[in-house]
């Protein structure tokens, strides 16, 4: 049997809107209603299987029930802007895809829904989340209510619609007649609710035989009803469906049309909808038959490896490397995959490698993605150096699309709709592409001088490695071990169970708010929060949270990094090799993994403990460290022309003393410890957008303290706080903020209706141009000290960054001469109106060098 499904495209898109995060794409456009609304289209689609599909939509221009009621609708709140422009998208995606959309002016989309449903004989669905059309539920219609966002349906057939209403589908207008319509602002009968209104409806049938048989009535109801009877009849009017509006339609020109086109592929690939271009069955109805991106990739069409380098020598080629060689004469494409088919056939990695070694080694410019893994790959495999010109299209896209999170090659050419076939071509499209948009918002210089030649250096620090301390380490998980067995015994103590489980979420939040009643806490769906956050709010309730909180501190650390870092230590020399990523971050700072060395704790004594693990690789080598002294607030300095500021950092200052004596209005000399801490975490939340809650958790003062502490703050440094309006309204303006080298990020969230997000986004915007900035400086620092490390011939070389710290790993001979480099590189490593500062320290930890 057919079957058609009707949907009503504001309604669902206004549903998938509020349901779904707010999405864009990297170009600034507003995606997350259109994305859900296809989401539950194709789910639809997919369980449904109609043969027949129409979307309608309601127009902006007033329809009948407005020139009847002027109020109609009157109290809706406006269109959030975030949502305006996915209307038109949408409407654009469904033509592409062969959907029927209809729209008819003085007509709303229940109408038209209506219309088709009454006036054809298929049996019909109506997906909506608008009770209005229950009415329109018969023997071949049924309503698919959304309850709540997109994927919560309640189906409303003839066979259950009475049992779950009380009523039947075509009394749903008397009882709005009477009960009104709040989201329509449709009126009602004053003073009449639903229950009254569905007892009445119930009674008598209808608003007109109520109004038949209103002598039956009594009180105070029977005086409602009579004085509101236009209201009544008004009301039932306006909330009747017109199901003979003048849409035309056909069925025919419903008809599901699938698979879908290659330009709807193509146009969810700009859009990033990642899970629905990937959905193959969409577009081609053997999905068996069709390869992954990936594995186009890497298609092997040529089978001679020494016609392929033979191409290599004549210094035509492109190649491209990822876990393949691709080269093109221009003509015909090559591709050899190297992890499996060709060590199948005989040949191993060296072989293969081998091949190419003269264009690795030579003069002819070669394209990569991934440049350090590919010089991992030939240091590993032949001992050798990249030392050709080379471009990495790992980095131009991570500055060109002011993006971040690790990323293939063949998302790279999937997400740019290139031929996945001829993947040498396309990547080069891409790459050139690209570059073009770098060149554009004046990045050349940041990638051909920045990225580029420090993934040379990352790639050095990565193969230097940095000598873990294997006793120290065991020695420290045997006292962390201790510790929490002491720990777990005073925790069980005070909870007067020797049984609980410290480590179990649901006992402990059992514990604390049901037997111990500290607080009321905070439920979910598997017990009570026992995050920190909600302990910390109540860290002075008990004396056994604070017991807690450090037990899962000090496990935290056991497990990350003590028992963490042993199997990562090699055991003929004792490194550790962590791997920086330099495409991950949205404000350009490099993270690391395996191990993670960013994220070792540096406020805490146990944290700062971690680093004694770690020492120089011998006894002829000391660890150098060196750090900038408040970099960011140098930065903002700088930044906002401050005079205030600017001097005290000239001047060489205790800015936090200083800050402390304008804020509290305190001679420098009188200024407390207190004050002096009190003004540090201003002085730093404001670079963060920190709000008065936030400052008042921090420092544990009311909100009402910390809102003082703020306002004192600008009032003394007011071009601060004009520079931040400023970095705001720049960020509203264009969509991004800027780093001192031009860097970009996007920020979506800066002009969103919804407060958290708006809020979010005004930080990300304060804060971006300083972090972002910092960022830049250490790049250009590490490049400096590298270069110079190498151009005098020294042995010692910098193995670590670590946000705004540099560790060198130096013969102790070289000792002053590293020292000397490091100061001089870092702080001219950019000029400013205020100087930026180093502190460094030496010993035979890290620990010692900090």
């Amino acid at each position: 049997m057919e079957k058609l499904i009707l949907i009503d495209g504001n309604s669902l898109i206004n549903r998938a809107f509020y349901a779904m995060p707010l999405l864009s794409t990297k170009d600034g456009i507003y995606t997350n209603a259109v994305y859900g609304f296809l989401n539950m289209f194709f789910k639809m689609l997919s369980e449904e299987k109609p043969d027949y599909v129409g979307v309608a939509f309601d127009l902006k221009a007033p329809t009948f029930r407005h020139k009847m009621y002027g109020e109609y609708k009157g109290t809706r709140k406006p269109m959030p802007f975030e949502l305006r422009p996915q209307i038109p998208l949408l409407k654009e995606l469904l033509t592409l895809m062969g959907v029927k959309t209809f729209e008819l002016e003085g007509y709303e989309a229940d109408d038209i829904i209506g219309t088709i449903a009454k006036n054809t004989d298929i049996p019909t669905l109506i997906y909506t989340g608008d009770k209005d059309s229950f009415q329109l539920v018969d023997e071949q219609t049924e309503v698919h209510f959304t309850r709540r966002g997109i994927t919560d349906v309640e189906i409303y057939n003839n066979a259950n619609f009475t049992e779950k209403m009380g009523i039947n589908p075509l009394q749903i207008i008397d009882l709005k007649g009477l009960m009104g319509d709040s989201s329509d602002n449709i009126p009602g009968v004053p003073g009449v609710g639903e229950k009254t209104a569905l007892t009445l409806i119930q009674t008598y049938g209808s608003v007109e035989n109520l109004y038949n048989h209103t002598d039956e009535l009594k009180g105070k109801l029977k005086e409602k009803i009579e004085n509101g009877k236009e209201f009544a009849i008004l009301s039932k009017t306006l909330a009747t469906i017109n199901v003979n509006s003048p849409i035309p339609f056909s069925t025919e020109e419903m008809r599901v049309s699938l698979p879908l086109k290659s330009q709807v592929k193509e146009r969810f690939i700009n859009l990033e909808f990642k899970s629905l271009y990937s959905k193959s069955e969409l577009f081609d109805e053997n999905p068996k038959n069709i390869e992954t991106p990936e594995e186009k990739a890497t298609l092997i069409v040529k089978d001679s490896l020494k016609e392929a380098s033979s191409l290599v020598k004549k210094g035509s080629a492109i190649c491209i490397f990822n876990d393949a060689f691709n080269i093109s004469d221009g003509k015909e494409e090559y591709s050899f995959k190297i992890n499996k088919t060709l060590l199948d056939d005989g040949f191993n990695l060296s072989d293969i490698l081998s091949e190419f070694k003269p264009i690795f080694t030579g003069e002819t410019p070669i394209l990569v993605f991934d440049k350090k893994e590919l010089k991992h790959l030939l240091y590993s495999t032949l001992n050798i150096t990249l030392t050709c010109p080379c471009d990495d299209l790992s980095l131009v896209k991570y500055l060109a699309d002011y993006s971040g999170g690790a990323v293939k090659l063949s998302d790279v050419i999937t997400e740019y709709g290139k031929d996945e076939k001829l993947p040498a071509t396309a990547i080069y499209q891409v790459y050139q592409s690209l570059y073009q948009k770098l060149c554009v918002e004046e990045m050349e210089e940041l990638y051909k001088k920045v990225e580029l030649p420090l993934s040379d250096v990352l790639f050095s620090m990565e193969q230097s490695g940095f000598k873990i301390d294997a006793n120290a380490l065991n020695l420290a998980g045997k006292k962390y071990a201790e510790t929490l067995a002491e720990l777990e015994r005073q925790i069980r103590e005070l909870a007067n169970d020797l049984t609980l489980n410290v480590n179990s979420p649901k006992q402990l939040g059992e514990l604390l708010f049901e037997k111990l009643k500290v607080g009321k806490g905070k439920k979910t769906k598997t017990g009570y929060s026992t995050s920190a956050d909600e302990l910390e709010k109540l860290e002075s309730s008990h004396p056994i949270i604070p017991l807690i909180l450090k037990h899962r501190k000090l496990q935290k650390l056991t497990s990350t990094y003590v028992e963490g870092f042993k199997p990562l230590i090699e055991k003929e020399t004792g490194l550790i090799h962590t791997s920086f990523n330099q495409t991950v971050t949205s404000t350009g700072r490099l993270s690391s993994k395996e191990p993670n060395l960013q994220n070792i704790p540096v406020r805490d004594d146990e944290g700062k403990e971690l680093r004694k693990f770690f020492v120089p690789r011998d006894e002829e080598h000391i660890l150098i460290g060196a750090d900038y002294s408040q970099i960011e607030l140098r930065l903002l300095a700088a930044f906002s022309g401050c005079p205030a500021l600017v001097k005290a950092f000239k001047d060489g200052k205790d800015i936090h003393s200083e800050t402390a004596s304008k804020v509290f209005k305190t001679p420098i000399e009188k200024v407390t410890k207190q004050m002096r801490s009190a003004s540090k975490a201003v002085n730093f939340g404001i670079i963060y957008g920190i709000s008065e809650y936030g400052l008042a958790k921090n420092l544990k003062i009311s909100p009402a303290e910390a809102r003082e502490y703020i306002n004192s703050y600008f009032l003394e440094y007011p071009e601060v706080k004009q520079y931040m309006t400023d970095n705001v309204e720049f960020a509203k303006k264009t969509g991004y903020a800027i780093t001192y080298l031009k860097r970009r990020r996007y920020i979506r969230e800066i002009n969103a209706s919804n407060f958290a997000l708006r809020s979010f986004g005004e930080r990300a915007a304060m804060n971006m141009p300083l972090q972002g900035s910092s960022a830049d400086v250490i790049k250009l620092a590490m490049l400096g000290v590298y270069n110079r490390l190498k151009d005098e011939n020294l042995q010692s070389k910098l193995i670590l960054q670590v946000h705004d710290e540099l560790i060198i790993d130096a013969l102790i001979s070289e000792k002053e001469r590293v020292e000397k480099i490091l100061k001089e590189e870092m702080e001219n490593a950019v000029s400013l109106s205020v100087p930026l500062t180093v502190e460094t320290g030496s010993g035979k930890t890290w620990y010692d060098a900090k």
